[in-house]
């Protein structure tokens, strides 16, 4: 099992285990409780938080401090969300799990592609 379903399976949120097994792997310290209220959809079945929580760890590391600066991340999140679209046809949680999407398939598939983006 990778370390983003371990931490799932502890009881962490979708969005709070992607950034937790990011902090693990990149030896970063984001601050996991940002992450909190993006669990289920934003609470509601709204976007994923697997989605949010990789976008967030994106933000951390090519995410910009002033506004004079490009963004950077901004590319990276059209290629993570353009290929989350791609494969389910949806970002939201209520969408993703009518259609039989387990949170451990969408959680390891941002996880990958956030990962491969950023390479």
């Amino acid at each position: 099992m990778t370390k983003v379903l371990e931490y799932h399976k502890q009881g962490y949120n979708c969005a709070e285990s992607v950034i937790k097994a990011f902090n693990e792997e990149r030896e970063l310290n984001i601050p996991v409780q940002i992450a909190s209220p993006f669990g289920t959809g934003m609470t509601i079945g709204s976007t994923c938080g697997a989605i949010t929580g990789s976008l967030i760890a994106l933000g951390a590391l090519k995410g910009r401090e002033e506004a004079a600066n490009k963004n950077e991340s901004r590319k990276y999140t059209k290629e993570i969300m353009n290929k989350v679209k791609e494969k389910y046809g949806t970002f939201e949680c209520l969408e993703l799990k009518k259609k039989g999407v387990s949170c451990s398939e969408i959680i390891e598939y941002t996880y990958d592609i956030l990962k491969e983006s950023i390479k």
